[in-house]
């Protein structure tokens, strides 16, 4: 019996000596984060840290197409217009922090290296039930923001406000769409919560308030020129219908357009000033709210300048006067 003592004693050595088991998440599913419960995402590189990053980046295109989609359908839904690419930069950017809120659920479960050197190897990990939790709660809330907006809207209250909470209720379900897509991904049935709401009905509800809505425009200052042309055709490309004469509509919005024009001692011409407005109800005279832009232009010659000075206005109207007139009904209902 004892000869077999240090024959034992070395098979043991042998294997002690072929140093620690190569984890089983390198080549397959990891048995101690199974896929009905995890996502898992695997990275290598020469640093540990450098396989860290790569293991959450691997998770993290799981996402992708996720994101894609719904930057593109919410885009899809929103007014068209010159400030386009604005508006894209801004729905992108809301989706981004969305999406880096369930990704920082990430948790680095393991990093291996071999004995003998060589790369590091991280296993990235999603745990499916906590993420699905937050993102339920997320999609809850949303749908909650829709009903009460939907009961705003249809209560008796002034246009502006109505208008507001049709708009507010439209894009509540939009942003939902992203969480939806998201949990349907982590949701191991990949349904996630269907929505009560249909984004059609509430786009037509809100275009047709909007279409209620007929503003004139009264323009007390005009440095630059065009102002009525620049706000009518702002109006018409949010939706909103014009009437020429302002002392006949239910509410007016009154323009400040201020400009001034420098030369520069190497020949530039430059044009800066403020575009201001204000939404008034034109029986009470009351201003429901205000809001100012700036601009600026250059040009080496003078007309050139100021072209480019109402082209850049005509931009930012574009993109931002719906919102702004929306965030007056906002105000009006506080």
């Amino acid at each position: 019996m004892r000869t077999f003592i240090p024959l034992i004693m070395l098979i043991l050595c042998v294997g002690c000596a072929k140093g620690p088991a190569i984890p089983d998440w390198l080549e397959s599913e990891p048995a101690a984060y199974p896929a009905s419960r995890y996502l898992c995402g695997r990275g290598q590189g020469a640093t540990a840290g450098l396989a860290r990053d790569r293991a959450r980046a691997d998770l993290a295109k799981v996402f992708e197409v996720a994101v894609r989609e719904s930057s593109s359908e919410r885009l899809q839904w929103q007014q068209g217009g010159t400030g386009k690419d604005g508006l894209q930069t801004s729905i992108s950017r809301d989706i981004q922090m969305q999406t880096s809120q369930v990704i920082n659920g990430v948790q680095i479960a393991q990093t291996w290296r071999a004995e003998g050197g060589g790369d590091y190897h991280a296993l990235a990990v999603l745990d499916r039930l906590q993420t699905g939790n937050r993102l339920r709660a997320e999609i809850d809330a949303l749908d909650r923001e829709t009903e009460q907006n939907i009961g705003r809207a249809r209560r008796d209250e002034p246009l502006p406000e109505k208008v507001s909470a049709a708009y507010n209720a439209l894009d509540a379900q939009l942003r939902r769409q992203h969480p939806q897509k998201m949990l349907r991904i982590v949701d191991l049935t990949g349904n996630g919560l269907t929505s009560r709401y249909q984004l059609a009905k509430l786009k037509s509800d809100f275009e047709s308030l909007l279409d209620r809505w007929q503003i004139g425009l009264v323009v007390a200052r005009d440095d630059l020129g065009q102002a009525d042309a620049i706000l009518a055709g702002a109006l018409g490309n949010a939706g909103i219908r014009h009437l020429a004469s302002a002392a006949r509509a239910e509410y007016q919005l009154r323009a400040d357009l201020g400009s001034e024009k420098l030369k520069t001692t190497d020949g530039w011409n430059w044009v800066r000033g403020t575009l201001r407005v204000s939404l008034i109800e034109t029986a009470s005279g009351n201003v429901i709210g205000s809001h100012h832009w700036s601009y600026k232009s250059s040009a080496r010659q003078a007309e050139m300048a100021e072209v480019r000075a109402r082209a850049q206005l005509s931009s930012l109207l574009a993109q931002d006067l719906l919102g702004v007139l929306v965030q007056f009904g906002d105000v009006a209902e506080k």
